[in-house]
């Protein structure tokens, strides 16, 4: 799959979530299991980008902290990498998805995902 292919499948996908009122969208590389989560708040009109640090290298992980508010759990443990995004703004973050896949987990720029979609 093409960079501007995976780009228009993540807008698309997105912007579904956010019609339908579903909670969460994954896209997934299948073949070495790296994904990118989203939290959908369409009542709140935003959309959360959401890395679990089991996801990320140390290099990684240090890349992405400026970007991104590190969010803990109950003990303080860091749990994922978070970016809060306005959801009318799919196009951004399908752009941002992509440069996590290719960019941070240094994926091909041929690289396959699956979507999944749920509440």
């Amino acid at each position: 799959m093409f960079t501007d292919q995976r780009v228009a499948l993540y807008k698309r996908s997105l912007e579904d979530a956010l019609r339908r009122n579903e909670n969460v969208v994954i896209f997934d590389e299948p073949a070495i299991g790296k994904f990118v989560q989203f939290a959908v708040q369409s009542g709140d009109g935003e959309i959360v980008v959401d890395i679990p640090v089991e996801e990320l290298n140390d290099i990684s992980f240090n890349w992405l902290k400026p970007h991104m508010e590190v969010t803990r759990d109950q003990k303080g443990e860091v749990v994922s990498l978070q970016k809060i995004i306005k959801a009318e703004f799919t196009q951004y973050a399908a752009e941002y998805t992509d440069w996590v896949f290719t960019k941070i987990f240094q994926l091909p720029d041929t690289h396959e995902v699956t979507v999944n979609i749920f509440s």
